[in-house]
């Protein structure tokens, strides 16, 4: 039950970071709080067909009902304690990101109008900290539900994600902010923190 309980906390943790922030961007910019017209269509696609088995791996392991026993494997509880760690630390980090972005924030693809180039906080680190905090997701999902399919369908989703929108909506960075992008991205990796020590802008 300790672990179902984490998954609750967990699932509230995230949703309110991304509806505050959503809720920030809608009083500010003005504009609809879901813009699925902006969104890659063969991704949405993509997305809702990994969702089938995740939400299935969910409601059997939440429910108790058992119906996919193939799914669940034998895990030390000490394993499962770890991702209850783990909820807090991606809870708080989905919390700095989202207060970084602040009205910055879309629910979809496109740039706000008035869209501002944010290169502070978990920005400072990487380009884009929200797919890497997704990414984390599915190890939390794992180690607490002790269940692969929850956590392989939530990886490949993720994983998806990251790779189709990323790129683009780089490109619409690029397009925007031009050299001061191109510039954010010579100091910083997309997914990974760089080893070499930051170039200070103008340097």
């Amino acid at each position: 039950m300790i672990f179902k309980i984490s998954f609750g906390i967990f699932a509230i943790t995230i949703l309110s970071a991304m509806i505050h922030a959503n809720l920030k961007a809608h009083r500010e910019h003005g504009s609809p709080l879901v813009r699925a017209k902006n969104e890659y269509r063969p991704l949405i696609f993509l997305r809702l067909f990994f969702a089938i088995p995740l939400y299935a791996g969910l409601l059997d392991w939440l429910f108790s009902a058992n119906k996919i026993p193939w799914s669940y494997v034998q895990m030390p509880v000490y394993m499962r304690w770890i991702g209850c760690v783990l909820v807090a630390v991606v809870g708080v980090l989905f919390w700095w990101i989202h207060l970084t972005l602040g009205s910055n924030y879309r629910s979809t693809m496109g740039l706000h109008e008035n869209h501002k180039l944010i290169t502070r906080g978990p920005y400072r680190i990487v380009r884009h900290p929200t797919y890497v905090a997704f990414l984390i997701v599915p190890v939390v999902l794992f180690l607490i539900s002790a269940n692969w399919l929850i956590g392989s369908s939530s990886f490949v989703l993720f994983l998806i994600l990251m790779a189709v929108r990323a790129p683009i909506e780089e490109k619409e960075l690029i397009g925007r902010f031009g050299d001061e992008y191109r510039s954010y991205m010579q100091r910083t990796n997309r997914f990974f923190p760089s080893l070499r020590r930051p170039v200070k802008p103008g340097k």
